[in-house]
């Protein structure tokens, strides 16, 4: 029996890996059609919520084919290395290739939901073609599985789209538990096979298990909306819906909260050859019970015909002047290059007096405030606006406001304390001008309060009342909310407006950063002598101020801004942008050192091991001969999926080969090994002793076709 052909053992029988063919058992047959089928389900799901059809039919047709076939092209070695050459594929893919180069709609939680999901696609169909001795495929394919619908479930659908998502939730949970059956089964161990206790445990759980995926993916859909809140307030703080420049209301509290969430890291970058100073996120006209409120709903604004030269393909520039003469003598001297380092949404931080903004978008929303907003901005993109002037006045003399905004501006808040009133006739005095009332109300904040992180507000009381009353330290919000309402008590319209500062330079990169400590809140009042004016009420010590940073610091952060630049620029420009960014990289003197210095340490290191390996290999002719057939032996059987490890002697292999199969090739290779192992090391390395391990490997290789060819006619 020992020498029957390997096709008589009966397909029941599992064939050990050999050189020339892989065979694999019914158990194993089974669960890889329960995998592939686990697959199918992922890639259907994922062409259906997320409209990748050509992905997924690749992905299916792949997996098909290695269910019905035994081609297995991967080596157990190279398989190990997979996991982290796709994760350097994602970063890569996700970093420079453009947006629209990458198939699937974007997630409402995970931007890269689809993306993700295709990775551990490509994952879990490559292992369906990797060599093994049993031609298994590995116990945590199933959790893989389950990732990936959990992940393809971030997505928003109509009610059709939901019973979907609960009927592939209940169809995962099956497939998952028949693959870890058929696994069960596939160990030869009497004591794995399923009693009839298993079976009952196993339908309980499964159906506990399609109950809970059937309630919790109804749930997901229902309670979407709050399950986005709360993750985002988990994952990021700083980004809460109320947050400075993020919502529609200005709850009094919200900018202390911005600016002591992670309070050093960067929130905007600005290339700008003046201080940038105060960047406008959101404007507010209408204070009620201890929150400032948007009254009016935007004016969606198009792109004019312009062009900058600064512009990317897709940039688009925006008018908000009408004034040619004006525009060109004024608006275009200063500009700011902004960056932001955060999402933002759609909020876009522009000075007071823009005249013009460059973007990438198609359209942009701008209000009564000159509040300038982009429900479609990209992320990671700079974007370009020009102002009128340095020093916080907005000169433009047709402002875009009508006579209910007016209205709107002036208007005091129900059930004022009338203390307010008084206390404003009485700082302004006899002052007429506006100009005077702005100055008089400035300096009766920075002569009679203290700045202070934080204040404590009694339960059932107006803070700003509050404030203004009792007079006790505070931060800027309560300054600026006061300073309004103050103007407004004598007549001067006025709007409470949240944003950020920048004035902290990096030497390095030359460039302005805005921290979210930086953020900060003020107020504007429109002077009809000059336009609209900033109003500083918050004393000095409560104002953003440049703080010392390292040179160390500053140059790791101009190494994070150019980076978000280059990727930016690929994104836009595709690979030919990418190329010529690197060419332009390449020729700095700077980086030719570098470079220079890479080579030459490289260069250094080949010589050196070849030096090294020179003194260690051996100059004997025929030594170098039998090594090279030695070589020839492992690789064939590392094809085999059979390695031998370098630590393991010629002997052991010998034994190994023969433990994991009885058929002619592992005998005749382990033979070979044992001979070898003589031959090399009794130091009778000659011709004869070369030829005959040739032709032992020759007569090997005969065997090895014999024995495909006699499996496959049986």
């Amino acid at each position: 029996m020992s020498n029957q052909p390997a096709n008589e053992s009966g397909p029941q029988e599992s064939l050990a890996t050999s050189p020339g063919i892989l065979l694999s058992t019914r158990s194993w047959d089974s669960q890889r059609v329960v995998a592939a089928l686990l697959v199918i389900l992922q890639a259907c799901a994922l062409s259906y919520y997320f409209f990748t059809p050509v992905f997924s039919t690749i992905v299916i047709a792949a997996a098909v084919f290695a269910t019905v076939t035994k081609t297995r092209l991967l080596s157990p070695r190279l398989s190990q290395r997979l996991p982290i050459t796709l994760v350097i594929l994602y970063a890569i893919q996700r970093t420079l290739v453009p947006s629209s180069w990458s198939a699937g709609e974007q997630g409402f939680l995970i931007p890269d939901a689809a993306l993700i999901v295709e990775y551990l696609l490509v994952y879990q169909v490559v292992r369906f073609f990797v060599r093994s001795e049993d031609d298994g495929l590995p116990s945590f394919l199933p959790i893989l599985a389950i990732v990936a619908v959990v992940i393809i479930g971030d997505t928003r659908v109509d009610p059709l789209g939901r019973k979907i998502y609960q009927l592939i939730s209940l169809g995962l949970v099956m497939l998952v538990l028949a693959f870890y059956m058929f696994r069960r089964r596939s160990v030869g161990d009497a004591r794995a096979r399923f009693t009839r206790g298993h079976v009952g445990w196993l339908i309980a759980v499964g159906g506990i298990c399609m109950v809970a995926a059937w309630v919790s993916a109804s749930g997901l859909y229902r309670y979407a909306r709050q399950i986005e809140d709360t993750m985002n307030a988990f994952i990021n703080p700083s980004m809460r819906p109320d947050s400075a420049g993020f919502s529609g209301t200005g709850r009094i509290g919200s900018v202390a909260r911005q600016k002591g969430s992670s309070g050093d890291r960067v929130a905007l970058r600005v290339y700008s050859s003046q201080q940038p100073g105060y960047l406008r996120g959101k404007a507010f006209g209408f204070y009620q019970q201890g929150q400032w409120q948007r009254e009016s709903q935007p004016t969606q604004w198009m792109p004019t015909d312009y062009v900058s030269d600064y512009a990317n393909d897709a940039d688009r520039v925006f008018e908000f002047i009408e004034d040619e003469s004006n525009q060109s003598d004024q608006s275009l001297k200063s500009k700011l290059v902004i960056w932001p380092n955060q999402s933002f949404r759609e909020v876009l931080f522009t000075p007071l007096g823009v005249t013009r903004l460059q973007a990438p978008v198609e359209k942009v929303s701008i209000d009564i405030h000159r509040i300038i907003t982009a429900e479609t901005m990209p992320p990671d993109t700079g974007y370009v606006a020009w102002r009128s002037r340095n020093d916080g006045v907005d000169s433009i003399e047709s402002p875009m406001l009508k006579p209910s905004d007016w209205t709107t501006l002036t208007a005091l808040p129900d059930k004022l304390d009338p203390r307010i009133v008084e206390l404003a006739s009485e700082i302004v005095g006899e002052a007429v001008t506006t100009n005077d009332k702005i100055a008089a109300i400035e300096n009766f904040f920075l002569d009679n309060f203290e700045y202070q992180f934080g204040i404590d507000v009694p339960s059932g009381t107006d803070p700003i009342a509050y404030f203004l009353i009792q007079r006790p330290p505070a931060h800027c919000e309560f300054f600026a909310s006061g300073a309004a309402l103050l103007l407004r008590s004598v007549g001067v319209p006025c709007r409470y407006v949240t944003g950020l500062v920048a004035v902290e330079k990096n030497e390095i990169g030359d460039y302005w950063v805005a921290r979210n400590r930086d953020a900060h809140a003020w107020a504007e009042a429109y002077d009809p002598e000059r336009g609209w004016v900033l109003v500083e009420a918050t004393p000095a010590s409560g104002l953003p101020q440049s703080m010392e940073i390292s040179r160390t610091k500053q140059f790791w952060d101009a190494v994070q801004a150019w980076w978000v630049k280059l990727v930016a620029s690929i994104r836009a420009g595709g690979i030919g942008r990418f190329l010529w960014s690197g060419l332009s990289l390449m020729i700095r003197p700077m980086v030719l050192i570098g470079l220079a210095m890479l080579v030459s340490a490289i260069a250094f290191r080949y010589w050196f091991r070849r030096r090294s390996r020179a003194n260690v290999i051996p100059t004997d002719p025929k030594v170098q001969a039998i090594q090279r057939l030695l070589d020839q032996m492992d690789r064939r059987w590392e094809r085999a999926g059979l390695g031998r490890s370098h630590h393991e002697t010629m002997h052991q292999f010998a034994a190994r080969l023969e433990a994991n199969g009885k058929t002619p090739d592992h005998e005749h290779a382990a033979d070979w090994y044992r001979q070898f192992a003589i031959i090399r090391y009794s130091g009778r390395v000659d011709t004869e002793s070369i030829e005959m391990l040739r032709n032992q490997m020759d007569v090997g290789d005969l065997a090895k076709h014999v024995t495909t060819e006699t499996v496959a006619a049986g």
